[in-house]
């Protein structure tokens, strides 16, 4: 009888231990189980961030719903696989071994410039890519999107597409000139040939942010100090600091007017003084951005969010969160992008921020 549960008992430490070994290697990476819809676990994340390296749109939140399943299934399909949306071991190999380049082929409406910014890339790394002498494309044509996900996005200004449709008197050069923006990118948004547009048509229009100064003497033009300033998060890790660094697309050096800071998926971001929200919304290349204006002179912007708990108009104080960090936009990690601008140009935050979080 005592011989009997000793048995048991070393059967039930055996059977322990190896459900704990199990659970460390599917924390590990993927390739421990086959997934498959209704799964959760840090190796569905996994699945999920390699994908979107590919270029399938999907969440990254370690849950195999339908979206992830309906990506896996396209995917098989795309290498000739079984298309059973199950990540089993051939599909792994596959998935594991993929190039993280995505074959697209344009639909109508789509342009390089409204591409570019889908994908977070650059038009200039499309067209050579696709050994293209113009920006124009045609529907049906095979195109080559690569990744080329730049962490803390890109220092030209942010802006936002509003649809427009043309009035008698309008032209490319008006409409560029009243709406903050530039002829070629006009042409490139709209996949246009030439700069002739007719009255009713609708058009793209990419319009630049509110980034630079106005005139108005009478306003504060006080240039905020450390201690007008606080840190917009705590505990992360500086991944990128202010400076010169060297382009990833172009391999050229280029000034990173920000800070990016490294952190965890969901981390509370705070307003680093009080202020107007300019903007909360989606921003080409920065993702789910929050701009807020401090004074006449005085903006910050915070990037690559997950989520914005604020809206444009409202008035926030400083230390008040207003979104949850993360890797939106053209990014590598969640990490959030911050930026102080006076006079509409970019600042060493660490010369603003407190010595400590």
């Amino acid at each position: 009888m005592k011989r009997k549960r000793r048995y048991v008992f070393c059967l039930l430490v055996v059977v322990i231990l190896l459900c704990n070994i199990y659970a460390v290697a599917m924390a590990s990476g993927l390739g421990i189980r086959d997934l498959q819809r209704g799964m959760m676990g840090y190796d569905v994340k996994l699945l999920q961030q390699k994908l979107n390296d590919l270029g399938y749109d999907i969440s990254v939140d370690g849950n195999f719903g339908e979206n992830t399943e309906i990506a896996v299934e396209n995917f098989q399909e795309k290498n000739g696989l079984i298309s059973d949306g199950i990540i089993g071991g051939k599909t792994l190999f596959y998935l594991k071994n993929s190039k993280n380049n995505l074959e697209y082929i344009v639909k109508s409406g789509d342009s390089l410039y409204m591409l570019a910014n889908k994908y977070d890339t650059s038009i200039g790394r499309l067209q050579e890519v696709n050994e293209l002498s113009s920006s124009t494309i045609y529907v049906g044509q095979n195109l080559i999107i690569p990744d080329t996900a730049l962490g803390g996005g890109d220092q030209e200004n942010p802006y936002i597409v509003i649809d427009y449709r043309v009035k008698r008197g309008d032209s490319l050069s008006k409409l560029a000139k009243s709406y903050n923006s530039d002829i070629e990118k006009l042409m490139d948004i709209n996949n246009l040939a030439s700069s002739r547009i007719k009255v009713g048509q609708e058009l793209k229009i990419p319009r630049e942010l509110e980034m630079t100064i106005t005139n108005d003497k009478s306003t504060d033009a006080v240039n905020y100090n450390r201690s007008n300033f606080i840190w917009p998060v705590k505990n992360g890790r500086i991944s990128s600091a202010y400076g010169r660094r060297v382009n990833p697309i172009t391999r050229q050096s280029q000034l990173h007017g920000a800070l990016d800071i490294a952190l965890s998926q969901g981390t509370p971001v705070k307003a680093a003084a009080t202020g107007k929200v300019l903007t909360s919304s989606w921003v080409s290349g920065y993702g789910r951005t929050v701009i807020i204006r401090h004074n006449n002179r005085t903006k910050t912007l915070y990037a690559h969010n997950s989520r914005l708990v604020v809206k444009r108009g409202q008035h926030v104080q400083q230390g008040q969160i207003i979104a949850r960090s993360g890797n939106t936009g053209r990014s590598t990690g969640p990490h959030l992008h911050f930026s102080i601008l006076i006079n509409g140009k970019p600042v060493n935050p660490l010369k603003r921020l407190p010595h400590k979080y």
